[in-house]
């Protein structure tokens, strides 16, 4: 049986209602402690870029969104990367070279995958 993160889910909640009542800075501060508890969850950077852009804070907001990014990779949910990255150009259009590389690696990996599945579907028939 899992363990439920009583901590977390009691910030989620806090998160939800701060949200619901517009209070910005304080969801912004809830979603912070969640991102530190959590330091490899892409979510919550995305969270947190989301509401950085509601608040103006569009610097700010297009360095969570390449945080969201690189953990998004790294995890290989690359479609989630580059929907992301999507988001993150359409506040700052000289991030393009972000949006290309991931890409790349989606094209890459898409080739490894035909690749190893015909030379597995050839290994096979021998």
């Amino acid at each position: 049986m899992r363990k439920r993160n009583t901590l977390t889910n009691d910030l989620r909640d806090e998160l939800g209602k701060a949200l619901r009542a517009g209070r910005l800075s304080e969801a912004l501060a809830v979603c912070e402690l969640i991102e530190k508890r959590k330091p490899d969850e892409p979510r919550w950077p995305r969270r947190r870029a989301d509401l950085l852009n509601r608040m103006g804070r569009e610097d700010d907001a297009v360095a969570a969104y390449q945080q969201a990014i690189e953990l998004y990779a790294a995890k290989g949910f690359i479609e989630r990367a580059i929907a992301t990255a999507k988001v993150m150009l359409s506040i700052d259009p000289t991030k393009m070279a972000v949006l290309n590389r991931l890409e790349d690696e989606a094209l890459s990996g898409v080739h490894q995958r035909a690749f190893v599945m015909t030379h597995a579907d050839v290994h096979h028939r021998s």
